[in-house]
């Protein structure tokens, strides 16, 4: 009876260990997400929202105070939660991003405040039938330090704390020529270019997709060029190499290798190019011509 009771505060403890798991492999697409959302700044918050995912999450699983860890939770879940509708609301954000690429389903409104209700039921039946105080054993404070010591390191390799300090890029009102996007130029001069470097399992990569088809066909630009950087071919990139075919079939890519384009920090970035000078780069999502003008 008492391991079933466990069972509310064990099934939230992976739900938000997963979430911090998911994101700890790409702190600084997490850092855009976050800018994404309206919040600027707050993008140095990065990795210290992450690491509390995955020590809350260790606690409730190691039944470390139980009924303290889970109240503390629930107010995480609604600071999360309004910061999410001001994003959804104010800046069209629809991924909340909260599990990196991990998703299995399309992450919308709907989606995700179930999910957050069903993760806060969760969390009241864990304090409802956490019985009574229990004594830390050894063994899980060993672990917990472990678990707390490797997700630090793990941030930190991809954490990037001055990357987005300023909101103008380096390359912005700079002739193509003098930076590295010269190597990916098109041989055919244009008036107006915009190429974007994105990854097939970039969620914020797909949902760019239509945007980006958009800038061509509605004559926002004369020509648009997609980058698709890969580490190495395997059976996950075959597969979503296929389902975006599938999905997008009339975009043709260039695949690059990611070592070979070391000046992109997060995906997808593109680069508006105009009279051979680069105008203007959009990191992340990219908007709608309409919105962007």
């Amino acid at each position: 009876m008492v391991y079933i009771k466990r069972i509310p505060a064990i099934l939230a403890g992976i739900i938000l260990i997963w979430a911090g798991l998911s994101k700890l492999g790409n702190v600084a697409l997490f850092q855009h997400l976050i800018i994404e959302y309206g919040l600027g700044g707050l993008n140095v918050l990065a990795p210290f929202i992450i690491i509390i995912e995955i020590l809350i999450g260790s606690l409730l699983i190691l039944d470390i105070r139980e009924t303290f860890v889970s109240s503390i939770a629930i107010a995480i879940i609604i600071v999360f939660t309004c910061a999410y509708t001001y994003a959804w609301h104010w800046h069209g954000i629809t991924d909340c991003g909260c599990f990196g690429n991990y998703m299995p389903i399309k992450s919308t409104p709907l989606t995700t405040y179930s999910r957050n209700i069903i993760l806060t039921i969760l969390l009241i039946l864990a304090i409802i039938y956490d019985g009574h105080h229990k004594e830390t054993e050894k063994w899980k404070v060993i672990t917990l330090g472990t678990i707390l010591f490797s997700a630090t390191f793990l941030a930190g390799m991809t954490y990037k704390p001055l990357a987005f300090v300023n909101k103008s890029h380096p390359y912005e009102n700079t002739a193509i020529n003098n930076t590295p996007l010269n190597r990916y130029n098109t041989a055919q001069p244009y008036e107006s270019e915009l190429i974007m470097f994105f990854t097939y399992g970039c969620p914020h990569c797909i949902n760019s997709m239509q945007n980006f088809m958009a800038w061509e066909n509605d004559n926002a630009v004369d020509h648009t060029t997609a980058y698709v950087l890969t580490d190495s071919i395997n059976m996950q990139t075959d597969s979503l190499k296929a389902l975006f075919c599938e999905r997008f079939p009339t975009i043709h890519v260039k695949e690059i290798s990611t070592d070979s384009c070391n000046f992109i920090n997060a995906f997808p970035t593109s680069f508006l190019i105009r009279h051979d000078t680069i105008q203007y780069i959009m990191v992340g999502e990219l908007p709608s011509h309409y919105l962007f003008q």
